[in-house]
Formats: C-alpha cells, sequence, structure tokens
C-alpha cells in the first residue's frame, strides 16, 4: 500500500511539473518578453537647468550628434509603434495634479488629450486613442502601460520625464510612461496660446504634455537656439504655452516617421 501511494504521488509531480513547463513555453509563444526591451528615459528641464556637459551648453559646445536640418532628430533613427497598435491608449492620473490654477474650470483630461491629438493632426495615421481615461496608478512600469501622473521628481530643475520601453531588433514602441514634477505648481491657460490669462508662477499642463507627447514618438530634445520656438525644444518655463502649437521642425519629424 505504501508503495503504491509513493508511486502516485511521484506521478502526481510529474504531471504537474509538465504542465507548468507547457504554459511557460505557451506564454514565451504568445506574449512580448520584457526582457527583450530596452527603456529609455527623456528629461525636460526648466530653463536654465540644463545639466552640464549637455550638447550646446554654452558658447564653444560640441554637439556630438548635430541637429538635423530640417530642425528635429529621432531617437535612434526612428522607432515606431506598429500599425497594429495605433491609435495608443493611455491613462491619467487626474487626482494626482497639484495646487492646479484653474479659474476657468477646463477640465485637465481635455487639456492633456488636445496635447495628443496635435501630432495626431500632423498625419494620416490616427496615433493617438480620442478617449483617455482616467486612473489612480502612480508607478512607472512597462506592466501598467501608457500612465501619465503627477510625482515627485526630487528635483526643482527637472519638470517632467517620459520613459519608453521599446523592443530590441524590432524598433517598435511597446510603451510609456509619463511623470510631471509635482515641486511645481500647474495649470491652465485656457486660451491656448493667447494672452487673456497668464500663468506666470505655473506649469501649463498642455504646453508640458505637448512636449513630452513628441517624445512618446521618439523625437528627441532639441537645445540649440534656433529651434527655441520649437515644441521640441528641451527648455520650458513657468506660463509658457509656445509649445502647444508645433512649428515646421516638429511636423516634419513625426511625418518622417509616419507620412503626412
Amino acid at each position: 500500500m505504501k508503495r503504491t501511494l509513493i508511486a502516485l504521488f511521484i506521478t502526481t509531480i510529474l504531471i504537474l511539473s509538465s504542465v507548468a513547463t507547457v504554459s511557460a513555453k505557451s506564454d514565451e509563444s504568445t506574449e512580448p518578453s520584457f526582457r527583450a526591451m530596452e527603456k529609455t528615459v527623456f528629461i525636460h528641464y526648466k530653463v536654465p537647468g540644463k545639466p552640464p556637459g549637455t550638447p550646446g551648453n554654452g558658447p564653444g559646445d560640441k554637439d556630438p550628434k548635430p541637429q538635423d536640418e530640417d530642425g528635429y532628430k529621432l531617437f535612434r533613427g526612428g522607432i515606431k509603434w506598429a500599425k497594429g497598435d495605433t491609435p495608443v491608449s493611455y491613462l491619467v492620473n487626474v487626482g494626482s495634479i497639484p495646487n492646479l490654477q484653474n479659474p476657468n474650470g477646463v477640465n485637465p483630461l481635455d487639456e492633456i488629450k488636445a496635447a495628443f491629438e496635435v501630432w495626431d493632426d500632423a498625419t494620416s495615421i490616427e496615433l493617438f486613442d480620442d478617449n483617455p481615461r482616467t486612473t489612480d496608478i502612480a508607478v512607472t512600469s512597462p506592466y501598467d502601460a501608457n500612465v501619465i501622473y503627477w510625482t515627485n521628481l526630487g528635483d526643482t530643475n527637472i519638470i517632467a520625464v517620459t520613459t519608453f520601453w521599446w523592443y530590441r531588433g524590432k524598433k517598435e514602441l511597446a510603451a510609456f510612461d509619463m511623470e510631471f514634477n509635482t515641486q511645481f505648481d500647474w495649470g491652465i491657460d485656457w486660451d491656448g496660446e493667447n494672452t487673456i490669462f497668464e500663468l506666470t508662477n505655473a506649469m501649463d499642463i498642455r504646453n508640458i504634455t505637448t512636449h513630452e507627447a513628441g517624445h512618446t514618438l521618439v523625437l528627441e530634445d532639441l537645445y540649440q537656439d534656433q529651434f527655441a520656438q520649437m515644441t521640441m525644444y528641451g527648455y520650458s518655463t513657468e506660463g509658457e504655452v509656445k509649445k502647444i502649437s508645433l512649428e515646421a521642425g516638429d511636423i516634419a519629424g513625426v511625418q518622417a516617421l509616419y507620412g503626412n
């Protein structure tokens, strides 16, 4: 009897082990492997918060990667969202926005959507979902994909950080997260780039989001003075709204990847 029970026990273990192995092989063939991803981080600095050694930091500085003559620069020459992944959906943690200056009661979610849609309007491809949803997620992770939230970034020179993950060897984007620094006040200049209401002591949500959305399309920061009016210029400050609309170089960059 004892031998029979032992034999049954061993057989059961072998059967369970076989199921686990098959399941693991099945997961590898049907789910994207996070081990095959690269992580890239873009940091958006406040004027004049460019870190030492950044190309173009002062007179005589040499940029080892010269800016494109058309006014844009693509990370690794261009990594794209796969056609089957567009329009890309994203989540916004509206509840994490601190000290919001919003006297006209504009919905912050609408401002963030408008920031993404300006990139959509520059190309015939529908890049981003028209209906972003709210969330309470506040963590950067490829598992909780495409989340926008506010958090303390630990440095008053840093306005925002955009992180994206991409597949090695495929040059395809997998996910992004966007963090805004709670060490700044934030607000909504409801009339866009006009001057009826100026945010003198707060970062404009739509202005900064439009720049960060460009990073989710792998457009890099530009630092030379001739690009100062462009959305992808690497500095911003309180009250600024000029990044809300795209300039010629910004448009050329997204169209280089997705067409006009």
